[in-house]
């Protein structure tokens, strides 16, 4: 912006990348669709023009930008040139190039039986091996961090007395819906006991479970994208100082259900 001036500049961009999955209770893929975007934070003096080129442009589809990009030259080039907007903002929007089946870095057994009014409930979850997780060159597979279960049961439960052999359970009475907060789960191959959550089910008098409930998760990986797309240079003109520049990538659950 022309007359802007910061004693600092600095401009921040995060690759993130979401999956939407359904799992089925055998713990196939029944379908999974990767979007991204990039998120940016701009504190450029001046009227500042960027280069942003990808080292792969290839492996993103169905793009839409923000105003301040050149449409035009993306559609020739692949390389976005913009005059970046004060502050936070969101420069592209994108879709993961459709190659074979994306593979989840999460899984989720599960087992939910009745007999009668009581239930029993038992899940196990843990990291995926293999997965459809990139990580740059020398960047070796990090954590699932803000690892979290929830299980909407129907309001045919009356009470849910739940332990996790992880991390925190709540059932809130109300909603009738348990969150398991597991935290931090390592990736890769993982010997000994997984994070078990188990439990019994009381059901409202007169009433029966007409199916078991669809299980949502979320997690985050940093570092990590399902796409590979990684940015080759950022490039400034029409300015004469140099700026900070910081690139970060996440992958993250959209919407991520598993049927039980």
């Amino acid at each position: 912006k022309a007359g802007v001036k910061y004693g600092q500049n600095e401009i921040y961009l995060d690759i993130i990348e979401e999956m939407d999955t359904i799992v089925s209770s055998t713990g196939k893929v029944i379908s999974c669709e990767v979007s991204g975007s990039i998120q940016a934070v701009s504190h450029l003096s001046g009227i500042p023009d960027l280069l942003l080129t990808f080292i792969d442009p290839s492996l993103v589809d169905d793009c839409s930008f923000h105003p301040c990009v050149r449409y035009g030259r993306f559609e020739r080039e692949k390389v976005v040139s913009f005059v970046p907007p004060d502050g936070n903002f969101e420069l592209m929007r994108y879709r993961a190039a459709a190659g074979e089946m994306v593979i989840p870095p999460i899984y989720c057994n599960s087992s939910i039986k009745m007999e009668g009014r009581n239930g029993r409930i038992h899940l196990t979850i843990g990291s995926r091996v293999p997965n459809s997780l990139k990580f740059p060159p020398k960047k070796g597979a990090s954590t699932l961090d803000d690892v979290e279960v929830m299980v909407p049961f129907s309001r045919a439960v009356r009470t849910a007395n739940l332990t996790a052999s992880v991390g925190t359970v709540l059932y809130d009475e109300a909603a009738k819906v348990a969150r398991w907060n597991v935290g931090k789960l390592p990736l890769g191959i993982i010997t000994g006991k997984q994070p078990e959550l188990t439990g019994l089910l009381l059901l409202q008098p007169g009433t029966k479970l007409d199916e078991n409930p669809d299980i949502n998760m979320s997690w985050r990986v940093p570092v990590a994208s399902i796409s590979g797309l990684s940015i080759n240079s950022l490039q400034l003109s029409n300015e004469k100082y140099r700026p900070y520049k910081g690139v970060r990538t996440l992958t993250k659950s959209g919407k991520f259900t598993i049927r039980t």
